[in-house]
């Protein structure tokens, strides 16, 4: 009995079961790409593997007062519930297209060349506001299987970095944006909330073909070094500003109402 487990244990250890633990937050603005990470260290080659990427809504309940807007509520979750989970799958050395969620088309993509050091990362283009979601990694190979699960949450607004410099030997604040913008509208505070954004001036740092750009602000108030001043920085043209879909789900204040949710 005892050269019986001798011989299994070893065996048993060499199929690794993996599971993170904490969940990690990603932030993104829209129309950004983001490339999603995923390794396994059974992951050595496509031979044998299967992995795949599916999402999962984010709920969150919502009061609703409106008996209408309840319904409105309801109904567009079924819509949402109406697509597959599933955004990318691997399988026989090649990607598999069938019953994938069609929301994702042309949008995603995982670098084959990639696999065999381990990696199954998800890049993720065009970002829309109905990407938020949970994303969740799953594999298994003759060597083991594993599961990540992270979470992606699409930002209309950004808070870049403050950054002290000197300019004609005046001390200023700067923050550089990291989303593209067609009308970006610079907001800046202190401490205290005080809006500043009159003492600033914003320049165009990059530009893409289709307009956006990237955008320099610099706050010339009597800046102080132990003073703290946040710059907010949104697309103020409603005509390129995103659409956030509704994705919360209504608590259940009227009973007699879709009572099959």
């Amino acid at each position: 009995m005892a050269f019986l487990v001798a011989f299994i244990y070893p065996l048993l250890q060499t199929f690794l079961i993996y599971h993170v633990g904490a969940m990690e937050v990603f932030r993104v603005r829209p129309f950004d790409n983001i490339s999603l990470p995923c390794n396994f260290s059974f992951v050595d080659s496509t031979d044998g593997l299967s992995f795949s990427w599916e999402r999962e809504d984010i709920k969150e309940e919502h009061e609703v007062e409106d008996k209408e807007f309840y319904k409105f509520l309801v109904g567009l979750q079924d819509f949402y519930l109406f697509y597959p989970k599933l955004i990318y799958s691997f399988s026989n050395n090649k990607e598999q297209v069938e019953e994938r969620n069609s929301l994702y088309e042309g949008r995603v993509w995982v670098d084959e060349e990639e696999i065999p050091e381990g990696s199954l990362a998800l890049i993720l283009e065009q970002i829309q506001f109905s990407d938020e979601a949970l994303y969740i990694c799953k594999a298994t190979n003759a060597k083991g299987r594993g599961q990540r699960k992270m979470k992606l949450i699409v930002e209309d607004a950004e808070e870049p970095q403050v950054q002290f410099i000197t300019v004609d030997e005046t001390l200023v604040a700067k923050c550089i944006s990291t989303g593209w913008y067609h009308m970006p509208k610079v907001t800046w505070h202190n401490r205290k909330e005080e809006d500043l954004s009159s003492y600033s001036t914003t320049e165009i740092l990059e530009e893409k073909q289709d307009g956006s750009h990237r955008v320099v602000s610099i706050l010339k108030y009597p800046v102080l070094l132990h003073e703290i001043y946040t710059c907010h920085i949104e697309e103020d043209d409603v005509l390129n500003r995103p659409v956030r879909s509704i994705h919360k789900v209504p608590k259940r204040k009227y009973h007699n109402m879709y009572s099959h949710y």
